[in-house]
């Protein structure tokens, strides 16, 4: 929500004199509403992107805090601080759009922190078997996207855009007491775990994750690593054409469908709603086909990825073609919802390459820092293409050029991607004569007299 509340807030916050919509609102909540057209798109474009620009950069960051702190403490600071930044930020519009841009790029950097914090989790406490389905949980971007833009919708007709940044800020607050209490990062240091849930996680994840070894982040494999890249691409088209809905959506919705605030605010939302139920369901699939060995796990993830970019790729193609608003609206919901597939197909077989010794974060942080490109790279481009806003010719631009990079970054996975465990995440050489590298040693060798091919 802290991520996705700017997007809808910049209607307000920037004035438009021929918007009917921004007529309505009371003129002193137009902080950046100043200067020409062109200015004011170009602020638009420097606020929305500055929250990705250092949240790519931050990926790296993550997953070296992660390896040093844990996921707890990382994870849970960086929700903080994106917490405080949403509460300066009205603040901060009435100083300067500079000033805003400032507080963006600290939540992006703070928010690039959480995802390889994350991924680091999900080795010690997710068997194979239950990966996907806990993979959908990671969706719980998708409702925040979908009750963020109704929400917002109602709080901008009612209230005014700052109220938008002191409520997803307050629920950011509470979310980091939740976290405090209830979060920790291995099932032995939970302290309300019950003996056979503990006995359960334990028995069926690696003896490397148990033994909690550690090793060092193998960062030159990671980069030479030709299944890591392959979801890098791959995720890159998924994430591009993601970010036109989540970024672009609002003013497609609102400048070419013309909707009004609280109509926009809805249909943005729901799609992402549903999105997060889809996920679920597909992450369900895709573990009872790998529990029952109806597919290998390599064209499991394949097929889950190919419907996350094919799909939606011809759909969003199709948008800009389609005159019916209401067919135009149901194919929008359903490329929204094939999107999530992802989270049982390419997001996932990150942790299929690297599960052993907290590494996945690493690969995370890799693949994150290509791919997540994206979503600067994704807004930037429909905004250099679209410079009218209620022009439905550069919209079909904007569309074409996102199937074509969805459809095309696929094609690399379905190459190249592949769900075997990496060699160097295999067992690493240490000193055998230490405690460690005895501990390690053990466990290579299970590993090795256990562990066939997935």
């Amino acid at each position: 929500m802290m991520r996705n509340d700017m997007n809808f807030a910049l209607v307000a916050m920037i004035s438009n004199d021929n918007s009917t919509q921004n007529q309505s609102l009371n003129k002193s909540q137009q902080i950046l509403g100043t200067g020409t057209d062109d200015q004011k798109t170009i602020v638009k474009s420097v606020v929305i992107s500055s929250f990705y620009w250092c949240y790519v950069l931050s990926q790296v960051v993550g997953g070296v805090a992660t390896e040093l702190f844990g996921t707890k403490c990382v994870f849970g600071w960086s929700q903080l601080a994106t917490a405080l930044c949403s509460f300066m930020m009205p603040s901060a519009a009435q100083l300067h759009y500079i000033a805003v841009i400032v507080l963006r790029s600290i939540q992006g950097f703070a928010s690039g922190l959480t995802w390889p914090a994350m991924y680091a989790i999900v080795g010690y406490w997710i068997p194979l078997t239950e990966r996907s389905r806990f993979m959908s949980s990671f969706q719980g971007f998708s409702i925040g996207i979908g009750l963020t833009y109704p929400l917002c919708g109602f709080i901008l007709s009612e209230w005014g855009w700052p109220y938008i940044f002191y409520t997803t800020g307050t629920l950011g607050l509470g979310w980091c007491i939740l976290w405090y209490f209830l979060a920790f990062n291995t099932p032995r240091e939970h302290p309300r775990i019950t003996k056979d849930e503990l006995n359960y996680i334990e028995l069926n994840v690696r003896k490397e994750v148990n033994s909690s070894v550690k090793v060092k982040v193998p960062w030159l494999q990671i980069f030479k690593s030709i299944p890591a890249w392959a979801i890098a691409i791959t995720t890159f088209g998924r994430i591009f054409v993601h970010y036109i809905f989540i970024v672009n959506g609002p003013t497609f919705m609102g400048n070419v469908l013309k909707f009004n605030f609280e109509t926009n605010g809805f249909l943005s939302g729901v799609p992402f709603i549903c999105s997060y139920i889809s996920s679920v369901l597909f992450c369900y699939i895709a573990d009872k086909i790998v529990l029952y060995k109806v597919l290998s796990l390599t064209n499991v993830r394949k097929l889950f990825t190919a419907l996350s970019q094919i799909i939606p790729g011809v759909l969003i193609y199709c948008i800009g073609y389609i005159d019916n608003v209401y067919i135009l609206l149901t194919v929008w919901f359903i490329a929204v919802i094939f999107i999530t597939a992802s989270y049982a197909g390419a997001m996932a077989n990150i942790i299929d390459l690297a599960p052993n010794y907290g590494h996945s974060a690493a690969v995370l942080a890799f693949c994150q820092t290509i791919h997540m490109s994206a979503s600067f790279i994704s807004p930037l481009t429909a905004g250099f293409i679209v410079t009218q806003e209620d022009s439905i010719d550069q919209w079909r631009r904007v569309f074409e050029v996102s199937a074509i990079i969805s459809i095309l970054t696929y094609l690399i996975y379905q190459i190249f991607g592949t769900a075997e465990i990496q060699t160097w995440n295999k067992g690493l050489p240490v000193n055998d004569d230490s405690d460690e590298g005895k501990v390690l040693s053990t466990a290579k060798d299970d590993l090795d007299n256990t562990a066939g091919p997935i």
